[in-house]
């Protein structure tokens, strides 16, 4: 078991946050994701990809990282 001083936090929220490469690419695929769901289309594509279901989600995971990271999207 180890400890953790509070002081550390920032250095541990650091180590696990995405990059902000990651940061835009999840904010794309999310921006996909909704406007596809605007137009009632049951599919997502991205860049001729595809994008399915867990990739969305994964992509609102990192964004929800960046955020309690304090990331901002610029």
């Amino acid at each position: 078991t180890s400890l953790l001083n509070p002081r550390q936090l920032h250095l541990l929220h650091n180590h696990y946050a995405p990059t902000r490469t990651e940061v835009a690419h999840a904010r794309l695929v999310v921006e996909a994701a909704e406007a596809a769901a605007r137009e009632g289309l049951g599919v997502v594509s991205l860049n001729g990809k595809m994008v399915d279901s867990p990739v969305i989600e994964r992509a609102r995971l990192v964004l929800s990282r960046a955020e309690l990271s304090g990331i901002r999207e610029e």
